[in-house]
């Protein structure tokens, strides 16, 4: 991993339920995974924290058929979303509540799959509405699709998308192997940050981004990064609590502290590049 002096395996997987069995099957030592896929791994009393946080980006959009221009024209359609259960149903929900729309009576929430499913869905007429992740926002946006609203307008500007996670032990275990990793971590944040045409080339070659969509999602990714690992805001990280509340993830907002270890997030000035 460049001068960290690290040799990393990084493995894909398709979701948080396969990175959360490897990760308690010691198949993998760090994940980075979503706050959901955190809590889901400590409510089953997996010795597992967040160590590093940092990941702000609230990158969701809703995108409607053309001739709905409001949030209000979505009464009696329908409004597509990954699967039942999942983050993009959980905002959703929310944001429809928000608008004044009642889930299941005013508008049929329906399982829609990924963006790349769900975009083909609405272009057809199939779904009033969906919700979609870059590149694919834009793509309906340019089709002459309607916006009708954004993750960070209609949630919250600031949302704890993901963090590194691993077993207490191991964090107990290799503290300074976790500094080189989190040296290289902020390293390549900052190198993104100095150098955007070297990072808008970096999504064309590897996630095969279009040149447009990819200087459009670099604008956008970049911002939300923190360097220092914290969590969101805490006025946002209420609104992400509301929302697990809502969806019966859990009973009451957690501490911080049953979430993160933050040991690595304190002694940053120490370790940093």
């Amino acid at each position: 991993m460049g001068s960290s002096g690290l040799t990393i395996e990084i493995i894909s997987f398709r979701g948080d339920a396969e990175v959360s069995q490897a990760l308690a099957g010691d198949s993998i030592d760090l994940s980075l995974q979503s706050l959901d896929g955190l809590i889901n791994l400590i409510s089953s009393s997996q010795p597992v924290k967040g160590f590093f946080a940092g990941f702000r980006q609230a990158d969701f959009a809703w995108v409607a058929q053309p001739n709905v221009k409001t949030w209000s024209d979505l009464k009696g359609g329908t409004i597509g979303v990954s699967t039942f259960g999942s983050l993009t149903d959980q905002l959703t929900r929310f944001a429809l509540k928000k608008n004044g729309l009642v889930p299941e009576k005013d508008v049929q929430v329906v399982q829609a799959g990924p963006s790349a499913s769900s975009i083909q869905a609405l272009k057809s007429g199939r779904l009033t509405a969906g919700i979609q992740s870059a590149p694919t926002k834009w793509v309906a946006e340019d089709a002459g699709l309607t916006v009708l609203g954004t993750q960070a307008k209609d949630v919250a500007p600031q949302w704890p998308k993901h963090s590194f996670l691993a077993k207490t032990s191991f964090l107990d275990k290799y503290p300074n192997t976790v500094k080189a990793f989190l040296r290289a971590h902020v390293a390549a944040i900052r190198l993104a940050k100095a150098e955007r045409a070297m990072a808008v080339k970096l999504l064309i070659d590897n996630i095969k981004y279009q040149p447009e969509y990819a200087e459009r999602a670099y604008d956008e990714v970049i911002p939300g990064f923190d360097e220092r690992g914290h969590l969101p805001e805490s006025q946002y990280m209420d609104i992400f609590w509301s929302i697990q509340i809502a969806a019966g993830e859990i009973k009451e907002p957690w501490p911080d502290a049953k979430l993160l270890d933050d040991r690595f997030i304190k002694s940053f000035d120490e370790w940093a590049p």
